[in-house]
């Protein structure tokens, strides 16, 4: 799945659900600004952004620590991480 599509189909609604619309628009925020400001590519950023979710105050009150952490690993278990380029060296001299 990619980003996009996990956020709007499987973090949204949960979040919603959970914490009513105006706060997980807060929440969302709040991971989007993650998103933003970390390094890496897009797969990365995306899970900087479930931790920041998930590892909001009102976030670990409500759901606490355990369901939190639960959360954070199915929600980055829908977006595979990237492979990581491997560059082989070989000599051309004879």
């Amino acid at each position: 799945m990619d980003v996009d599509t996990a956020i709007e189909q499987e973090i949204e609604p949960v979040l919603a659900r959970d914490f009513g619309p105006s706060f997980s628009k807060c929440l969302l925020t709040m991971g989007t600004l993650a998103y933003v400001t970390s390094g890496g590519g897009k797969t990365q950023r995306y899970r900087a952004l479930v931790d920041s979710i998930c590892s909001g105050e009102r976030v670990l009150q409500q759901w606490g620590d355990e369901r939190a952490a639960k959360q954070a690993m199915e929600w980055k278990d829908l977006v595979p991480l990237e492979p990581e380029p491997v560059v082989i060296l070989t000599s051309t001299s004879s």
